[in-house]
């Protein structure tokens, strides 16, 4: 392999390092739930999954969850995924970014109407990133670090309690949390040094041959 192969494969693995997603299964290509968890009460998988799908558009899947406001959906359903940052170096800016769809049926003009909301917490901590009761679509996008190791990241729809609530629907996709795509400077200074490197070693190598640098 030459030196401009080994400076290209170098950058590749730097690049391929920077942008892995410590979200499993957040476009949902799968066209299932891997990687997530499904939640109607606080105690784990729920034994009725109804409201809980997979929204298949000529192979370009995305996740779905549905209310009715009737029991027993009189409560949340929530679609959550722990996050496991413990590889991730202090000091180290990382992207999360998702696309979402909220409609429904309500009249959605108080705050008896249906409503989603997407936070992160450990079971102490909590923190909204975004709620409305109004139909709405967008992608959203924050910077977490490291320090949120291990808190879930809750996508749920909860039911209204007015006589006008009658259903609503939450789609979620290409849910992402990647590295900063701005190339620290750790990483940039490890290129360097690979690229100064292979200079000195093609001066001796040209040296030993008696060629002109």
């Amino acid at each position: 392999m030459n030196i401009k192969a080994l400076v290209v494969s170098a950058a590749l693995l730097i690049s391929a390092q920077a942008n892995a997603n410590f979200i499993t299964n957040g476009d949902f290509q799968t066209c299932n739930f891997s990687g997530w968890s499904l939640d109607t009460d606080g105690f784990g998988e729920p034994a009725d999954t109804s409201d809980f799908s997979i929204v298949d558009n000529a192979g370009q899947c995305s996740a779905m969850l549905g209310t009715d406001n009737l029991f027993p959906d009189g409560i949340s359903n929530t679609l959550f995924t722990q996050l496991d940052l413990s590889g991730v170096a202090d000091g180290v800016v990382l992207d999360l970014s998702f696309d979402w769809l909220f409609s429904g049926s309500d009249l959605q003009t108080d705050d008896f109407s249906d409503a989603f909301s997407v936070v992160l917490n450990n079971g102490i901590e909590f923190e909204l990133l975004l709620f409305g009761f109004e139909s709405s679509s967008g992608t959203f996008t924050a910077q977490l670090d490291n320090s949120y190791d291990g808190f879930f990241l809750d996508f749920a729809l909860m039911p209204g309690f007015n006589l006008e609530s009658f259903s609503s629907t939450l789609t979620v996709d290409n849910v992402s949390l990647v590295e900063s795509t701005d190339v620290s400077a750790p990483q940039t200074s490890i290129l360097l040094a690979f690229g100064l490197g292979m200079i000195a070693l093609r001066r001796s190598h040209t040296k030993k041959q008696g060629m002109p640098l």
